[in-house]
């Protein structure tokens, strides 16, 4: 591009007062011609004009037409030429600048659209960060729901087993309550017919010891009688032999009460072993009736932090979503923005290439 210094005037001047001075006008005499200022490619094409311009000048009048009007309208076409030309170097210049302006703008506007462009990928990245976060919140809050319906579940079936628990237990106690009544009954029962058996056993023997009382009375009596009562010998012996029977039978009575109080003494023992038992399974039954409340409070804490954190996964979740719709809306608005300036970028480059036709 010339220089703002040089016009094709100025070249085209020195040419023509170098041959004026029959010198030979080349790009050197030129620039020394103009006192050494331009470059050797800025005065090249401007001196290749002016050749070939006066090269096509047209041919000398024919004979008659004066020298001095020759020269006038050769000046004056001069003049207008050099005016134009001029004009025409001024408005390539202020074109050169302007062309000059708009790729200043249109570097500025490509770094712009640069810049909005990482902008915008940096918020899709962020966007899609926001979007991942969001994901492992929603997946965070679906295995938080799913722990706390296993949790709430399992708290169900220990609600349920511990109400299994009571009822067992307050059936156990039942049966407690029913085997002490019936121990106390029996006991109470064995209690008596051992009295009664043992009264009825007194007396008999009482009755066999009055009757052998008698019977020895009697065997005295009638030993001081035997001589007058050896027909009743015979009798006596009978009675006497039917005296031993009752006795026997008495003995054999009493063998049998003992052994009916040993039955009824290991009937109770029985009973006491299952009672024993009845209570050690009820001392279990209240240890796994406490750990059982103990599981449950604890379950029940589990449930409460799991609420907890359901409820803060919400929230977060919540938070998410409106730092998405905000990013979302940023994302409009630098689309918006983006368009726009493409669209100003196109708007110029279209003025730029009606500018160069």
């Amino acid at each position: 591009m010339a220089r703002a210094g040089i016009l094709y005037s100025h070249v085209a001047a020195a040419a023509a007062g170098l041959a004026a001075d029959n010198k030979n006008p080349t790009v050197d005499t030129v620039r020394e011609a103009l006192g050494g200022t331009g470059s050797k490619s800025t005065i090249a094409p401007m001196l290749k004009r002016w050749k070939e311009e006066h090269q096509q000048a047209p041919s000398p009048a024919a004979p008659g037409v004066p020298p001095s009007l020759l020269q006038a309208v050769k000046g004056v076409y001069e003049s207008i030429k050099t005016d134009f030309q001029q004009n025409l170097d001024v408005e390539k210049l202020a074109h050169a600048a302007g062309l000059e302006q708009l790729a200043d703008e249109l570097q500025q506007s490509r770094a712009q659209q640069a810049a909005l462009e990482q902008r915008v990928k940096a918020l899709e990245a962020e966007l899609d960060s926001a979007n991942t976060t969001i994901a492992q919140a929603h997946q965070a809050n679906h295995l938080l729901t799913v722990d706390l319906a296993g949790a709430r579940s399992e708290q169900a079936g220990l609600q349920q087993r511990l109400a299994d628990r009571a009822s067992e237990v307050a059936s156990l106690n039942a049966q407690l309550t029913q085997a002490r009544a019936q121990f106390d009954h029996y006991h109470a029962a064995s209690a008596i017919q051992r009295a009664e058996e043992r009264q009825g056993f007194e007396q008999r023997a009482a009755l066999v010891d009055r009757e052998l009382v008698t019977l020895r009375q009697q065997l005295l009596h009638h030993k001081g009688q035997a001589a007058q009562l050896a027909g009743q010998l015979t009798q006596a012996g009978a009675e006497n032999a039917r005296l031993h029977q009752a006795a026997e039978v008495a003995q054999g009575e009493a063998v049998r009460a003992r052994s009916e109080s040993e039955r009824a003494a290991f009937q109770l023992a029985a009973l006491s072993a299952q009672l024993d038992r009845l209570q050690a399974r009820h001392d279990a039954m209240q240890a796994d009736l406490s750990d059982s409340k103990i599981t449950l409070a604890v379950r029940a804490r589990e449930s409460e932090i799991a609420a907890a954190r359901l409820a803060a996964a919400e929230s977060e979740a919540h938070a998410g979503a409106q730092e998405k719709q905000a990013l979302m809306r940023q994302l409009t608005v630098l689309e918006t923005e983006l368009r726009q300036e493409r669209d100003l970028a196109r708007e110029r480059k279209d003025d730029e290439g009606k500018r160069e036709k």
